[in-house]
């Protein structure tokens, strides 16, 4: 009985522990998993402990809370499977209709559908890149100086035409713009943001703006319009938590409460794809955005501005030093107090192969290691100096680096959405120890004890040897 109390006792603190522990995209930020004996050959017939087929197509990485997986999949469906087996416990639309009543949103779901919704809002984009197109050839005819009167009426006649029809299409869909998907292009969807998770609830961001909380059985919380991505690329930015808020960058950077997605406080700041990075600095909680902006968290101020810029990945911060790495990569030593503005220390900046990087870096035992989007140019950067030590261009074959670069145990896990993933061990001279190749993925692989999750673009898989 008294092992059986003191058993009872521990599991209860474990519990309570991991209900306070936040996890989020790439687990803790770092893309490491150091304490791990992670699998390194596999294939479509070996070493898949299980498969799993998902609702949908989805980007995002898988986030492991306990014995559960969250995973996304298009356009706004969030999926919990159980790490054991991969049965899906459950999963949960969040379109725009299911946040009305039942008999509301079959209503609207059954008017939207009678006008054809998606047909209209597809014309009316053509339209306007049309448009967009032919006051851009207008504009270059003028500039050139060339006579030519015929040509130049033809533009002015199709200008008029498709501004005409920019104007009716916009006055059927403006009653419904609400249900209107935003842009996006087909490689990134709408659901290409990893979940984020305390312990105790869920968190997921979509490309539609729409932001949700669920309890880890599945019971929604709370659901919420923020804002519609504005970029024709879509949104892809995850979620994060600081203390009692749920960090969220569309449009605008915003603070949410947790617990009840109310917006504490809202800012302007250049949204990106990457996703923001946060730290203490003197006992202050500080958000950082890929564009190099830092902001208090208790209150939104801004600290700093503009310190750097990232498309696409996110910073890395290690021992009071925060990097941006893209084909010019800086380096700033932070502050150890912060008062009304954040004062950095620059350190150096270096220029590894230009290109864009997809991919978010990793820092292990002073390197950095970061990979281009194509050409799979890969390069180790000295993270004292700066220095380029090592580059080589690696043969992954057709596709894009969209997963980022993972510090698994003691090897680095670099993936390709064509399914290959090289392992190299890390170093000054990396040197390839394993190939391998699965199904297509653009998610960054996760691990635990002997494990690897991957989301494919159809499938979660577990692998182990």
């Amino acid at each position: 009985m008294k092992l059986v109390n003191i058993l009872s006792v521990f599991f209860i603190l474990c519990s309570s522990a991991m209900a306070q522990d936040v996890i989020g995209w790439r687990s803790d930020t770092t893309g490491r998993f150091l304490d791990v004996d992670p699998p390194t050959q596999w294939s479509a017939e070996n070493n898949v402990i299980w498969k799993t087929k998902m609702p949908s197509w989805g980007n995002s990485s898988p986030l492991i809370a306990g014995d559960r997986i969250f995973t996304t999949a298009e356009p706004a469906t969030l999926v919990c499977v159980d790490a054991k087996n991969g049965e899906i416990l459950w999963q949960r639309n969040n379109t725009y209709l299911d946040m009305l009543g039942s008999e509301e949103a079959e209503k609207m779901r059954q008017q939207l559908d009678a006008m054809g919704l998606d047909d209209l809002t597809k014309k009316l984009r053509a339209a306007i890149k049309q448009l967009d197109r032919a006051k851009n050839d207008l504009k270059k005819l003028k500039d050139s100086g060339a006579q030519e009167p015929d040509r130049e009426s033809e533009l002015k006649k199709q200008i008029q035409d498709l501004e005409n029809q920019v104007k009716e299409l916009d006055a059927v869909l403006k009653p419904v713009e609400q249900y209107i998907l935003p842009a996006t292009r087909d490689v990134n969807g709408y659901s290409s943001a990893s979940p984020t998770s305390d312990g105790k609830n869920v968190y997921a961001v979509y490309g539609t703006g729409v932001v949700v909380c669920y309890d880890m059985d599945g019971n929604r919380k709370w659901i919420k319009f923020l804002e519609k991505p504005n970029h024709e690329w879509g949104h892809s930015a995850s979620p994060i938590i600081v203390e009692d808020k749920l960090i969220v960058h569309i449009q605008n950077l915003m603070a949410l409460n947790k617990e009840t997605g109310e917006i504490i406080w809202k800012k302007e700041a250049a949204p990106r794809w990457g996703t923001e990075e946060q730290i203490n600095i003197g006992g202050v909680d500080i958000i950082i955005t890929p564009n190099g902006d830092f902001f208090r968290a208790s209150d939104g101020k801004l600290l700093a501005k503009d310190t750097s810029f990232l498309d696409y990945a996110r910073p890395i911060i290690h021992d009071g030093v925060i990097y941006f790495i893209q084909n010019e990569g800086k380096a700033f030593r932070l502050p150890s107090e912060v008062g009304d503005e954040l004062k950095l220390e620059f350190l150096w900046q270096t220029m590894p192969k230009k290109d864009r990087y997809y991919a978010s870096s990793v820092l292990h035992d002073g390197f950095i290691y970061c990979i281009v989007r194509e050409g799979h140019f890969f390069s180790v950067i000295d993270g004292k100096t700066g220095e380029v030590v090592y580059e080589e261009k690696l043969n992954l074959g057709k596709g894009t680096t969209y997963p980022s670069i993972t510090l698994a145990g003691k090897y680095l896990y670099i993936g390709n959405d064509n399914g290959t993933t090289v392992i190299m061990e890390p170093g000054r001279q990396p040197k390839e120890i394993f190939r391998n190749s699965l199904e297509p993925y653009r998610g960054s692989p996760v691990f635990v004890g002997n494990r690897m999750y991957i989301r494919s673009l159809e499938n979660l898989i577990c692998i182990g040897e």
